[in-house]
C-alpha cells in the first residue's frame, strides 16, 4: 500500500514539473518575438515565378510485336490456253453470174440459110433457172432470150463440111424486162439440107452437057455426038448434084448454148 502511494506521488511531482518548463518556455517565445525589428514593407521583393513544371515525359508505347510472316501465297495457276481464233466467215457470194457462166437455151423457131439472112433477130428460151453462187436465181426458167443472126451461108458443096452461122446474144427477157447479155454463142445445134437441083444447078447441068456434045462430036461424029450428048447430060447432072448447095437448117428445139463474157447481175 505505501509502495503504492509512493509511486502516485511521484508522478504528480513529475507532472507538476512537466507543465512548468512548458510555460517558461511559451514566456521566452512570446519575449522574443515582441524583440523583432518590424519588417520593411518598401524593400523590393525578388519574388521569381516559380519555374514550370517539367512537361510530364511522352509514355512510351509498349514495344511493338512484329507479326508472325504470312504463309507464302500459292503460285497461280497457269493461264488456260486462248481458244484458237475463228477464221473470219467467207464474203457473202454476190448475187450474180460470174464470167464463164454456161446458159443453155432452145431455139423457137427455124432458121436457115435459105430464108433468113445476116441481122434478123429471133429467140429462144432457157429451159431451167441460172443461179449465182449464194444460191438466188438469176434468170428464171422459161425466159426469153433474143439474138441476132450476124452470119449465115449454106454448104457450096458436098466437099464442104458446114455451112456458116454466127450468132450474137443481145438481151434476155427477165420478169418483163429487156436485159442486155454479154455472151458468146459456143454452140447451136443444127443440120445440113440439100436443096436439089436448082436453077444454079441448071446452068451447071446445062454446061456438062454441052461440054458432053462437043466431046462426042469430036471423038465419034454425028452418032457419037447423040452419044456424047447424053453422056455429058449425065456426068452434068452428077456435077450439079455434086455442087448443090446444102442449107444450114436450125430446127425449133435446137440447143443453143452461151458463155458469159462478162459478170451478169440480171434485173
Amino acid at each position: 500500500m505505501r509502495q503504492v502511494l509512493s509511486i502516485l506521488a511521484g508522478a504528480a511531482v513529475l507532472a507538476s514539473c512537466g507543465r512548468k518548463t512548458d510555460d517558461y518556455a511559451a514566456a521566452d517565445s512570446t519575449a522574443r518575438s515582441i524583440q523583432l525589428p518590424p519588417a520593411d514593407s518598401t524593400a523590393a521583393l525578388n519574388d521569381r515565378p516559380a519555374p514550370a513544371p517539367a512537361p510530364a515525359p511522352a509514355p512510351v508505347p509498349p514495344p511493338r510485336r512484329t507479326p508472325p510472316p504470312s504463309p507464302a501465297p500459292a503460285p497461280a495457276p497457269a493461264p488456260a490456253p486462248a481458244p484458237a481464233a475463228v477464221p473470219a466467215p467467207p464474203p457473202a457470194a454476190p448475187p450474180n453470174l460470174a464470167v464463164g457462166t454456161t446458159i443453155e437455151a432452145s431455139a423457137t423457131r427455124e432458121i436457115s440459110s435459105r430464108v433468113n439472112k445476116p441481122g434478123e433477130l429471133f429467140t429462144a428460151r432457157i429451159a431451167e433457172a441460172i443461179t449465182a453462187a449464194n444460191g438466188r436465181v438469176i434468170i428464171p426458167a422459161g425466159s426469153e432470150l433474143t439474138m441476132s443472126i450476124v452470119a449465115l451461108k449454106p454448104a457450096l458443096d458436098k466437099s464442104a463440111k458446114d455451112g456458116t452461122l454466127e450468132l450474137r446474144a443481145v438481151n434476155v427477157m427477165i420478169n418483163g424486162q429487156a436485159v442486155p447479155i454479154d455472151a458468146d454463142v459456143s454452140y447451136v445445134e443444127h443440120t445440113l439440107k440439100g436443096r436439089g437441083v436448082g436453077t444454079s444447078e441448071v446452068v451447071k447441068v446445062g454446061v456438062g452437057a454441052a461440054a458432053g456434045a462437043i466431046i462426042g462430036k469430036v471423038i465419034g461424029g454425028g452418032t457419037g455426038a447423040a452419044v456424047g450428048a447424053a453422056t455429058g447430060a449425065a456426068a452434068g447432072t452428077a456435077v450439079a448434084v455434086e455442087t448443090a448447095n446444102r442449107d444450114v437448117i436450125v430446127p425449133v428445139g435446137a440447143k443453143i448454148r452461151l458463155v458469159l463474157r462478162s459478170v451478169f447481175a440480171g434485173a
